[in-house]
């Protein structure tokens, strides 16, 4: 979740959807009667007996009912048409705003409690990357966070002809070996969650190759770029590149946590915890610190006498970490086998919890 633009007097928040568990927060911080307003499409019939035809256009809702869509990543904002463009005739009609992943969507009007605050603070990504883009020419650095994009370093490589195979193929060595080392001095000092490489050819590779060599251990994308220097970094950003890490970042964490659980779960059954029931009773005794759940058992909306829903929303009030695996993760399908939710816990619970 990326906050694009608030401000706290108006209250108007304008967020980037970056993943599911950004659809997961929208979920729960959208109440009736909120207005929201989103890009969408909508079927209008332009005139009498002319045919009717889909439009894109810019609506605000007042929000009626919220739920996602079961086994997709859209989550579905029905409500009335309280704004929209005059020549279509939609205020006052009904429609519903489908929301995925790389929307964005704007709440107006809209007072955050205490606990909506928490989830969108909690689930902005701030994250520190290293943006580097190279070519035979140029290479840059830059630094790409929250606040925007810091310039760090840019010059040219003064590579020889490769007339003089030798020289030249020296020359681009030492190169590659620069760069690598100004990576990791750059990661260490600045801090930072990954590293973005983008190239034209195989540079990158060269690269990434070398840094991963050196026992280097943050995530680490590497991208295609028409260009290196300061211009190549632009068009890695513009191609989405440091969304795309971001989601790594978090699968990192995620699979971190997966492993822990089953490491524990054979060493120490009594401090994880598997199965709605089990972990909505760990989460009733405040013992959550770390919970994984399938969005495939969010996104389901599965009946039974525990909501999922409440027992993730509780495990976050109650300060646990949450994650949300989207169902092409490498651990969905393991995680799916210990009926799509786990935790790890603060204290040992009695086996089964």
């Amino acid at each position: 979740m990326k906050i694009l633009d608030s401000d706290e007097k108006k209250r108007i928040y304008k967020i980037l959807v970056e993943d599911e568990e950004d659809l997961w927060v929208l979920r729960n911080i959208i109440r009736e009667g909120d207005l929201v307003e989103a890009t969408t499409t909508r079927e209008v019939k332009p005139g009498e007996g002319g045919e009717s035809r889909r439009f894109p256009m810019l609506l605000r809702v007042r929000v009626k009912d919220i739920e996602f869509q079961a086994f997709t990543d859209r989550l579905r904002i029905k409500g009335v048409v309280v704004e929209g463009p005059d020549k279509f005739g939609v205020v006052g009609k009904h429609h519903t705003l489908t929301i995925k992943p790389g929307d964005t969507v704007v709440l107006v009007e809209k007072r955050l409690d205490e606990f909506s605050r928490r989830l969108i603070e909690g689930f902005a990504k701030k994250r520190r990357i290293l943006a580097v883009a190279l070519d035979y020419e140029e290479v840059c650095f830059a630094l790409v966070t929250e606040q925007g994009v810091k310039t760090l370093r840019e010059y040219y490589t003064g590579l020889p002809g490769k007339e003089a195979v030798e020289e030249y193929e020296e020359a681009l060595r030492r190169l590659l070996d620069r760069v690598v080392d100004e990576v990791i001095e750059y990661s260490k000092s600045l801090r930072v969650d990954g590293v973005l490489i983008g190239s034209p050819g195989y540079l990158k590779d060269g690269v990434s190759a070398k840094i991963r060599g050196r026992g280097f251990d943050k995530p680490l994308l590497t991208d295609n770029t028409s260009y290196g220097g300061c211009k190549g970094v632009d068009e890695l950003l513009r191609r989405g590149g440091e969304k795309s890490l971001v989601g790594e970042l978090n699968m990192t964490a995620a699979l971190k946590y997966f492993e822990e659980f089953k490491n524990t779960i054979i060493r120490d059954p009594e401090q994880v915890a598997y199965g709605l029931d089990s972990v909505a009773r760990a989460v009733e005794f405040n013992a959550v610190r770390v919970l994984l759940v399938s969005s495939s058992m969010l996104w389901s909306g599965r009946e039974g006498p525990v909501d999922v829903n409440d027992v993730v929303v509780e495990a976050f009030r109650k300060g646990a970490e949450v994650y949300v695996i989207p169902p092409d993760s490498n651990i969905a399908p393991e995680l799916e086998g210990f009926g799509g939710i786990i935790a790890l816990l603060r204290f040992r619970l009695p086996y089964p919890p």
